[in-house]
């Protein structure tokens, strides 16, 4: 085509330079009509031939001006349309290079869930259910401590409440009525994602079970009420553990904490109509019977064997965990006779835990306890009157606890030092408070706001402990270690109890809420994962 448009203008110059134009073209060029004058011209003055073609004998057939140019404007566009398809197939090349990098993307993402739906799946089918997440994912050496959260049953109808406080009650009355602020101007915590819900229904349990797999919670120590007495006798507030049982969720690791006190009035709530005081501010009596004759304590046992023998029930070593919120000498000869029937159950036996308002003596040092108050109790006092196989430091707000966080002691960090491994695990549970105000149940200026400091603070606080609390349980004993990991995870006994998961009135909830919104969840996940990272570099 450059050649042709170089070339001087003349009917033959122009015939002579298709020439130049491949032989595939020339054969579908179309031909000129017959010019006869011209032939005898072009016969006299050029001798040209076409191999291939045409004889040298045959006469030469002339060509038009007009469609010379139509030959030109032909190849023209045939040469634009070759541009434009080689940068369209680039482009074609280009996108499909790119639709591959995404479909890649999208069958790494498909991997990743499909993981996770098998974890989700095998939890579902109850395979593997008594172990939490962390050990399924990421834990496979039992490095961490099993990290609980206290439950609150509380909000769902309950017979005893409606007696004691009139018909349709629930903590989540103390709560609504309640100011937005406290008396310090800090907001009380209201929930948010899961609302003002009843327990008994299967959503509200869906979501902590989501919630706890979600951010590493390893099981829920349900507040268990007992009582001895011939008005109430029997289980209250009982009724979303038994729908638990029909309906599985929420479907993660348990256990039961035995609140085998009684029930005073100190909220600043009125009683129901129907209540009459039979002891001045005792709402439910509590007492403890010495002996099986009556088969009392059989039936306590027969209506707890139904949690003992679910797949999901925490143990340790065989034995189905069992936590005594407070310590109540009347009760020991209930439990012996509750591990005496536990064991000719099938069971090794029961284990059997304590707790006590006192903090962890390795975790936070609160120098001479004859200062305080309220005095502390101690370890060895309490398992000198009752073989408890451990105490828990319960997660209480005390004068000793507050504004201040657990801390990991100098002869643990790094793993321990030589005067370090000398030194003996306690039979000791550490308890953590996520945060705490009672405001909701108590007289505004009576509240306790131990936990009245900005929200980023009292996270904080929280998440130094609960550090320190799995640091110290998966560190400061690592002559443990590899024993540890021979044990299965739902075989070990080092926990670390949370209060609380929802104990909404109190101002303790693990829960989404207005005031904190995810951040004590958060703070579980990331600690966990930041101790399994770094293992025991401090």
């Amino acid at each position: 085509v450059r050649k042709l448009a170089l070339a001087p203008w003349s009917h033959s110059t122009l015939f002579n330079r298709l020439s130049y134009i491949p032989v595939h073209l020339q054969v579908a060029l179309p031909r000129p009509r017959e010019n006869p004058s011209l032939n005898y011209l072009i016969s006299s003055s050029h001798s040209y031939s076409m191999k291939g073609m045409h004889s040298r004998k045959s006469s030469r057939r002339g060509y038009s001006i007009l469609t010379y140019i139509k030959i030109l404007v032909i190849s023209i566009l045939a040469l634009y349309a070759y541009i434009i398809c080689k940068y369209v197939y680039m482009d074609n090349k280009a996108d499909s290079k790119a639709v591959q990098v995404q479909v890649q993307q999208e069958d790494d993402n498909s991997q990743q869930h499909m993981r996770g739906q098998k974890l989700e799946n095998r939890s579902q089918s109850g395979i593997g259910g008594n172990e939490p997440l962390f050990a399924q994912t990421q834990d496979d050496h039992n490095f961490l401590p099993r990290v609980l959260a206290v439950v609150f049953p509380q909000f769902h109808e309950d017979l005893l409440n409606n007696y004691l406080w009139g018909k349709g009650f629930t903590d989540w009355d103390n709560l609504r009525k309640s100011p937005l602020k406290n008396r310090m101007g800090y907001g009380i915590p209201r929930p948010t994602e899961l609302g003002y819900y009843d327990y008994a229904q299967v959503e509200p349990r869906k979501m902590q079970e989501k919630l706890a797999k979600e951010y590493g919670i390893d099981g829920f120590v349900y507040h268990h009420y007992w009582f001895y007495d011939d008005r109430h006798p029997g289980p209250n507030l009982h009724q979303p553990l038994m729908n638990m049982l029909q309906d599985g969720h929420p479907n993660v690791p348990f256990a039961l904490h035995w609140c085998a006190s009684k029930w005073t009035n100190t909220w600043s709530g009125q009683v129901g109509p129907d209540f009459v005081f039979k002891e001045p501010n005792v709402l439910q009596k509590q007492y403890f019977p010495e002996n099986d004759d009556e088969g009392k304590i059989t039936e306590h046992y027969n209506w707890l064997k139904q949690f003992f023998h679910h797949d999901n029930y925490i143990k340790v070593d065989g034995k189905p965990v069992l936590m005594m919120y407070q310590k109540k000498p009347g009760s020991f000869p209930v439990l012996t006779i509750l591990k005496e029937l536990a064991i000719a159950d099938g069971f090794p036996g029961l284990y059997l835990t304590v707790g006590l308002t006192k903090p962890h003596e390795h975790l936070l040092d609160i120098g001479d306890l004859s200062q305080w108050e309220d005095k502390p109790q101690k370890t060895n006092v309490a398992l000198s009157k009752y073989k408890f196989d451990k105490v828990v430091s319960y997660p209480n707000p005390a004068a000793w606890n507050e504004k201040r966080s657990l801390e990991v002691p100098d002869w643990c960090i790094g793993g321990g030092t030589a005067d370090g491994r000398k030194k003996k695990r306690l039979p000791d549970i550490a308890g953590i408070i996520s945060s705490f105000d009672n405001t909701p149940r108590r007289n505004y200026e009576e509240a306790n706001l131990w936990s009245s400091d900005p929200p980023e603070v009292v996270v904080e606080r929280f998440r130094k402990s609960l550090h320190s609390a799995t640091y110290y349980e998966a560190c400061c004993f690592p002559n443990e270690i590899k024993v540890r990991e021979m044990k299965r995870k739902e075989d070990d006994d080092r926990f670390i109890l949370i209060n609380a998961m929802n104990e909404w009135a109190e101002g303790m909830a693990l829960e989404p809420s207005d005031i904190y919104g995810r951040q004590f969840l958060e703070a579980i996940r990331d600690v966990k994962k930041d101790v399994l990272l770094h293992k025991c570099n401090l």
